[in-house]
């Protein structure tokens, strides 16, 4: 019985651990989803959390708010060109590259790919 207890436990501790979507309990962003406020010079400004008013916010305040949750993401061409301000996008980021530590951070993506959200 002690022993079906503890395998139920456990499955339990690893279904709670894996079922978060894009930010871990402390707050911290993985990187894996996020939305497109700038774009530049083949870059675009991603931040975690999606931003009411894209158009009329200036930059200075979304990247304040977002703080620490921002990243501009190099790509290539037509990831570059496949995305819009505004957009939800799923990003795969470079794995043997470290993502750079200042604020917003800087990284190579691999892939950007525009999130459909589902019709209700």
């Amino acid at each position: 019985m002690k022993c079906v207890f503890v395998v139920l436990m456990f499955v339990l501790v690893l279904m709670t651990g894996c079922s978060s979507k894009n930010n871990s309990d402390d707050g911290h962003w993985n990187h894996k989803e996020g939305y497109v406020v700038a774009k530049e010079n083949s870059k675009v400004l991603v931040v975690r959390d999606e931003v009411a008013n894209i158009n009329t916010t200036p930059l200075s305040e979304i990247l304040k708010d977002a703080k620490p949750n921002a990243i501009w993401l190099s790509l290539d061409k037509a990831d570059y060109d496949a995305v819009a301000v505004g957009d939800q996008v799923s990003i795969i980021i470079d794995a043997n590259v470290v993502v750079e530590a200042s604020y917003p951070g800087h990284a190579k993506a691999l892939d950007v790919v525009k999130v459909i959200p589902l019709l209700k």
